[in-house]
């Protein structure tokens, strides 16, 4: 069993003996709670993560002490958040194995929304810059399989039924991560994209009043999921109050953007500079 299942059935067995100690059955705590009783259950059994308002009411109606509800809240936090370190993704079968996970979540969401202060994402990105971009950390038939895996997402960008927001600052697209030539290609291939009738590309420029300092990149899938990318590891956030934060911080960031023509004339300013 690994460490997050114990901790899930710690969290799962400590909400039943609270609620045992206070006298209720499931029934009785889920009246009080205002939730069903199967929900009660599935708590308490592991099945399903309290949200941290969930766990709050419970706390409050089992009496539970400042102490008690700190320690369940501190694993109840661990449990929706999910570090999964670059040394495992190599060891778990490589990049390719990655892109195609990446793949399955975007598949199944309707509505995407992705920031990102300091590269191109990567369905937007053209095969060489690509190429460019992995080779600083991949070779051989493992830059190709990556390579692959990633094309193969991007076909993504043409479903119809699923909506796609993409939050760029110019520095973002102002990194010399290639030769001039890919760079431009780059612009020219991301304004392209953005004619797209389910793709919206947002520039922030380097001239816009920001309300908060963007630290990193991070993706937001429906409003279950949101991934935040770091140079030595990928954390996932389900928690419905971390998923609420950062969805505020996209749609700030997405009030200071150029949009849809604005955002094509930043990206044809910009790729002119790279042919020059």
């Amino acid at each position: 069993m690994s460490a997050h299942e114990n901790d899930s059935k710690r969290l799962g067995q400590a909400l039943k003996r609270a609620r045992l100690t206070a006298g209720f059955t499931g029934v009785e705590a889920a009246r009080r709670a205002g939730m069903s009783q199967p929900k009660i259950s599935r708590l308490e059994n592991a099945v399903q993560t309290p949200g941290l308002d969930d766990l709050d009411t419970l706390c409050s109606i089992y009496g539970l002490s400042p102490g008690e509800r700190d320690e369940l809240q501190a694993l109840t936090e661990s449990l929706h958040r999910t570090v999964e370190s670059s040394r495992s993704i190599r060891k778990g079968g490589g990049s390719h194995l990655k892109q195609l996970q990446i793949g399955r979540v975007e598949a199944d969401t309707s509505v995407l929304r992705y920031f990102q202060p300091s590269t191109v994402p990567g369905l937007l990105q053209t095969a060489e810059f690509t190429r460019r971009i992995y080779g600083f950390t991949l070779e051989g038939e493992k830059l190709v399989a990556a390579m692959r895996a990633l094309q193969q997402r991007q076909n993504v960008l043409y479903d119809q039924d699923k909506s796609f927001t993409f939050i760029l600052t110019e520095q973002a697209l102002r990194w010399r991560l290639a030769p001039n030539p890919v760079m431009a290609a780059q612009l020219h291939h991301i304004a392209s994209l953005s004619t797209l009738s389910n793709v919206t590309v947002g520039i922030i420029p380097w001239s816009a009043e920001v309300e908060e300092a963007p630290l990193h990149g991070f993706e937001i899938f429906d409003d279950r999921l949101v991934t935040v990318g770091l140079k030595t590891a990928t954390i996932s956030f389900t928690e419905p109050t971390d998923i609420k934060r950062y969805v505020d911080l996209f749609d700030s960031w997405k009030q200071s953007a150029a949009l849809n023509d604005d955002a094509r004339e930043h990206l044809s300013r910009i790729a002119r500079d790279y042919d020059s």
